[in-house]
């Protein structure tokens, strides 16, 4: 993953959590995570994650589908 979708996913994120500042992030081996967000996701920020390479855990359909209550993951 390139470091400019890495920060914008977070960007897009981060307008979505109750206390931007305070939401929690993670790693482990090649995956980052960002933990599910307070408020769902807009329909179009929902397609920018997805083509900035970010993508949800659960979703193994061709046309994504966006789960509320599921966190964020990136490969970097």
């Amino acid at each position: 993953m390139k470091l400019n979708n890495l920060i914008q996913g977070l960007q897009i994120l981060q307008k979505y959590y109750n206390k931007p500042d305070g939401y929690k992030t993670c790693a482990e081996h090649d995956v980052i995570y960002a933990h599910s967000t307070d408020k769902p996701l807009s329909e179009e920020d929902f397609k920018k994650m997805y083509k900035l390479g970010w993508f949800q855990e659960n979703t193994d359909s061709e046309e994504p589908k966006y789960f509320e209550e599921e966190g964020w993951q990136a490969f970097t």
